[in-house]
């Protein structure tokens, strides 16, 4: 690793960052990057850019927004028949999230360059576009206010790491290389000469931990609260549920192309809803919404990184990040498996051990 440091003049942070990043464009080192730029005040968009001129003007990679997981945009970019390089800036989730999809076939790792960024929290894309883009009044996710993740990892996708948490900007944005990031991003970044990153790196390292801290006593209290213990308070938690399935589509590691529950797999006939709902006296409608959400917990609670898409993008505003949190913690605890740690450990949901559910 090589630790180094941007200076931020008068223009502040991000700007500093945008140049940065610009830089890469301009020099070839990648051949296009995904970076979240502002559409119009308050609006903040995922874009594959081109153009270096254009990232200097318009990106804004610290908006506290997550409109969509930066991990599904890279996965449709490098997923079929890839060619050329393309670096993405990723928050933890979002980084985390592709590794998983990397694992599942749904992204390349060779024609990606990881730009892990920190991050401090998102808000409501809507509030947030509400408001033209100002904070002031807002309140972070909750799937935010209880990450255990603000930094990236670094080792899970070897690339340039930007850091800034615990620092202020007359100390710079901290610049983690990875040993095994591509030569040629890595010569650009030693053409840049950037200052030693050492201090910044132990103060930074230092912030992250009492964030982590911090959080930790809030994300069990989150967990332990939710009084939820059953099929039947489970069912209580989705009795709201319309069917639409957009947790399904917000999910960066749910990539199936054709749901099982979208296909006519589901669409009864008129005399099975009759039976169905002669069992209990009535049936909910739509129906097997409940199985629906055991299904995707039974799919990808393994990998689940904590991003909180699935409620953000619920219109009914069920609790969906509380209900997979309880699950994944508990499969990933059984399966001594943290998401997106890295490439090479075998995701379990793929991997047949003989050994693997006996007592520990």
């Amino acid at each position: 690793m090589k630790d180094l440091l941007i200076a931020v003049g008068q223009e502040g942070r991000e700007k500093a960052l945008s140049r940065f990043l610009a830089r890469l464009l301009e020099t070839g080192a990648v051949d296009g990057l995904v970076v979240p730029a502002e559409a119009a005040p308050g609006v903040i968009t995922h874009v594959l850019a081109k153009d270096p001129r254009l990232v200097e003007r318009s990106a804004r990679p610290l908006a506290p927004v997550m409109p969509l997981s930066a991990a599904q945009v890279v996965s449709e970019v490098v997923r079929t028949r890839p060619s050329g390089k393309v670096a993405a800036v990723l928050r933890p989730c979002e980084g985390r999230a592709l590794v998983e999809l990397m694992k599942l076939k749904q992204a390349a790792p060779e024609n990606v360059v990881a730009i892990g960024i920190d991050c401090a929290g998102t808000y409501d894309p809507v509030a947030y576009r509400g408001a033209g883009g100002n904070t002031d009044g807002l309140e972070l996710r909750e799937a935010c206010r209880v990450c255990l993740n603000p930094a990236p990892l670094e080792d899970a996708l070897p690339g340039i790491t930007l850091g800034f948490i615990g620092l202020d900007d007359s100390e710079g944005i901290f610049v983690s290389v990875h040993d095994r990031l591509d030569p040629a991003v890595a010569a650009v970044v030693d053409e840049l000469g950037l200052a030693s990153g050492e201090g910044a790196g132990r103060k930074r390292s230092k912030a992250v931990q009492a964030l982590v801290q911090e959080r930790q006593g809030a994300y069990d209290a989150f967990l332990n609260i939710s009084g939820i213990s059953g099929i039947e308070a489970f069912a209580r938690e989705l009795a709201a549920c319309t069917g639409c399935h957009n947790c399904r589509v917000a999910c960066p590691v749910c990539y199936c192309k054709e749901c099982v529950f979208d296909t006519d797999t589901f669409e009864y006939e008129t005399g099975q809803f009759l039976r169905k709902a002669g069992r209990k006296g009535a049936l909910k409608m739509p129906s097997e919404t409940v199985l629906y959400h055991l299904t995707r917990m039974n799919h990808m609670s393994l990998s689940c990184v904590g991003c909180g898409q699935c409620e953000q993008a619920c219109p009914a505003d069920l609790p969906l990040f509380r209900l997979f949190a309880m699950a994944s913690r508990r499969t990933q605890e059984i399966f001594g498996y943290v998401p997106g740690r890295s490439l090479a450990e075998e995701l379990p949901f793929t991997t047949f051990r003989e050994q693997e559910l006996e007592p520990r």
